[in-house]
C-alpha cells in the first residue's frame, strides 16, 4: 500500500466516544444516506483520533484508502456528519462547572471507599475552593535591603529584634554556661596536681 501505517499499536490508545467498532446507533445519523461503509469510515476517523484519514479509510474497507478519504471528506454530507460527531466527542471531554464538580464528589467518594483519605481530602479541599469557601491568599512583597536607607535597615533591624524575646532569654544562660565550664577546667588541673 501507498500510505504510512501509524507506528501506534491499538492498545497505545483509547478510542475516543465509545468502544465499539461498530458505529453505536445513537450516533450513527441514518437520515443522512450514507452507505454501511461510509459511516465506518467516519466513526473510526472520530473514535479514533490518532488516526490519519487515510488509516481510517483502510479500517473502513476501502481498496485505496488515500484517494478514498480524500474523497469522502469533499463530500459535504460526510463533512458535516464527521463534524456532528467531532462535537459530540468534544462534549464527552468538555470542561465545565457542573461536571468539574461532580468528578471531584466521585474522586472524594471513592477514595474514602479505599480509605485513601489524603485523597479524599484533597478532593474536599478543592471542592472547598471551587465553592468559595476556602480562598487561598498569598502576598509577596518585593524590597531588597540594597534599596533601604541606612535608618530603614537600623530600624527594620531594631524592630525585628525588639520581637524575638526568646532569643535574648537564652544568651545568658549560653553564657553562663561557658563560664561554669571555664571555672571547672581551672579547677581539673589543681585537683590532678594533689
Amino acid at each position: 500500500m501507498g500510505y504510512r501505517k501509524n507506528k501506534l499499536s491499538e492498545q497505545d490508545y483509547g478510542p475516543t466516544i465509545a468502544p465499539e467498532d461498530e458505529i453505536p446507533i445513537e450516533y450513527a445519523n441514518l437520515d443522512a444516506g450514507l452507505n454501511r461503509r461510509q459511516h465506518m469510515f467516519i466513526w473510526i476517523a472520530v473514535n479514533n483520533p490518532r488516526l490519519s484519514l487515510v488509516e481510517a479509510a483502510h479500517k473502513a474497507g476501502y481498496k485505496s484508502p488515500r484517494q478514498a478519504a480524500n474523497k469522502l471528506m469533499s463530500k459535504p454530507l460526510i463533512r458535516k456528519e464527521y463534524n456532528y460527531l467531532m462535537n459530540e466527542a468534544k462534549k464527552k471531554y468538555e470542561l465545565n462547572y457542573d461536571r468539574a464538580v461532580k468528578d471531584l464528589y466521585d474522586i472524594r467518594d471513592k477514595a474514602l471507599e479505599s480509605g485513601s483519605f489524603n485523597a479524599a481530602i484533597a478532593a474536599q479541599n478543592s471542592l472547598l475552593r471551587v465553592g468559595g469557601l476556602i480562598v487561598e491568599r498569598k502576598e509577596v512583597k518585593f524590597g531588597k535591603i540594597d534599596q533601604m536607607s541606612r535608618e530603614e535597615v537600623e530600624a527594620r533591624l531594631s524592630e525585628l529584634i525588639g520581637n524575638t524575646v526568646e532569643g535574648e532569654l537564652a544568651s545568658p544562660k549560653i553564657d553562663s554556661f561557658q563560664e561554669q565550664e571555664k571555672s571547672d577546667s581551672e579547677v581539673q588541673p589543681e585537683e590532678i596536681e594533689h
